[in-house]
């Protein structure tokens, strides 16, 4: 799912969060606020290496981003 794609979903109704690896942050922001939503959520994280990374760095990686990603999820209806 892409940037604008979030921006969509959100003006649909549809709580939803970008996830962006760390040297993409200043495209996304910038998206947003082209598309007229500045304040979108977007979770960055650190850029992923599974090729170079032990199987349980990626998988506890993946965990923290999951964890992050419910709590701006849960935060939509607050």
């Amino acid at each position: 799912m892409t940037v604008r794609d979030t921006v969509n979903l959100i003006r649909g109704g549809v709580p939803a969060v970008a996830l962006v690896h760390e040297p993409f942050e200043t495209l996304a922001r910038l998206q947003v606020a082209q598309v007229g939503m500045a304040d979108a959520p977007i979770l960055i994280y650190p850029r992923d290496l599974p090729d170079k990374e032990p199987p349980d760095l990626v998988e506890r990686k993946a965990q923290e981003v999951a964890e992050r990603a419910a709590v701006f999820l849960l935060a939509v209806g607050k």
